[in-house]
């Protein structure tokens, strides 16, 4: 088994296992950042993901274009994290019950539309598959090492990272930058300077949503040309984790996406290396256990940083 994963490191194959693991994961930590920073938890990332994940297959295998669907995909995710704005800015119900209820939302709508629209209850699988497609870089792809590392990925791997990026930019270097962190961190005093907190806090959560539909147009038309039930099997969750182990820093959610992304690679490797005798519960736990170790080496840098501050 340890055989199998250091060979499939050493000609690549995990990197490139890492790299297609990656989006999704990174672009709902992201999502998770644009509300965080606003001083608003959006634990519903997961339901936002699913209504994505089928109106993008759907929509895609209806017009015959991975674009549309891509766009009427994170339109849906959109729609639905204005819908909780709207409850929770306007209506003022917790902002905590409105992410479950997404999440509830989110796993039971895409199953009753799967239903009256394919006739399917588990899985639909479009008779023409659409897909994201993957960036072939000419002249690179024909070199060696660096060819198998850039070339050949699917687009929204490459639209994740710039993600990173242009987050990086509209938070620490724009004033809708500096108003989404002042909102986040005082509310009152951010009031008191003249901006507009519910108005940030709004486009924060739409912004969430626009980066969750990318990670839910990808699960089902870029990592598969496919919708499946509960597919997003958590990863809202774990993006939420990966906000704080990356302390809420764009550059630092990369770090923890690889991170966590590597953990579903080795996952994925153990569960399909010959004569594997470990068992597939056993190994489904790698990330969540990633997950939880992450979590408490966060906790321990945090309070020995308190530590020396308050020595200091």
């Amino acid at each position: 088994m340890l055989s199998s994963i250091w060979e499939q490191f050493i000609n690549l194959s995990l990197i490139v296992i890492v790299l297609r693991m990656l989006p999704p994961i990174l672009l709902g930590a992201l999502g998770g950042l644009m509300t965080d920073r606003a001083g608003v938890i959006n634990i519903g990332i997961e339901g936002l993901m699913l209504v994505s994940a089928f109106s993008s297959i759907a929509i895609g295998a209806w017009t015959n274009n991975w674009f549309l669907g891509v766009v009427g995909g994170t339109a849906a995710s959109m729609l639905v994290s204005y819908a909780m704005a709207f409850f929770n800015l306007k209506m003022k119900v917790d902002i905590i019950v409105i992410g479950f209820a997404v999440n509830i939302f989110g796993a039971g709508i895409t199953v009753l539309l799967m239903s009256i629209l394919f006739g399917s209850h588990g899985n639909y699988i479009p008779a023409t598959p659409v897909s994201i497609p993957a960036i072939v870089i000419p002249f690179i792809d024909q070199i060696p090492v660096i060819g198998k590392l850039l070339s050949g990925h699917n687009l929204m791997v490459w639209i994740s990272i710039l993600a990173v990026v242009f987050c990086y930019f509209i938070i620490y270097h724009t004033p809708y930058g500096f108003h989404l962190r002042a909102t986040g961190e005082e509310p009152s005093a951010a009031r008191s300077l003249g901006i507009r907190v519910e108005r940030i806090q709004y486009s924060a959560l739409i912004w969430s949503g626009f980066f969750s539909g990318l990670a839910g147009a990808y699960l089902s038309m870029g990592m598969t040309s496919m919708f499946v039930r509960d597919m997003t099997a958590g990863t809202g969750f774990l993006a939420l984790a990966v906000v704080i182990f990356g302390n809420k820093n764009p550059f630092g959610i990369l770090f923890g996406s690889l991170v966590f992304a590597l953990a579903q690679a080795v996952t994925l490797v153990i569960e399909t290396a010959p004569g594997n005798a470990v068992p597939s519960q056993l190994i489904k736990m790698v990330p969540y256990t990633v997950t939880i170790i992450a979590l408490v080496v966060y906790a321990l840098r945090k309070r020995s940083y308190k530590k020396i501050r308050t020595s200091a």
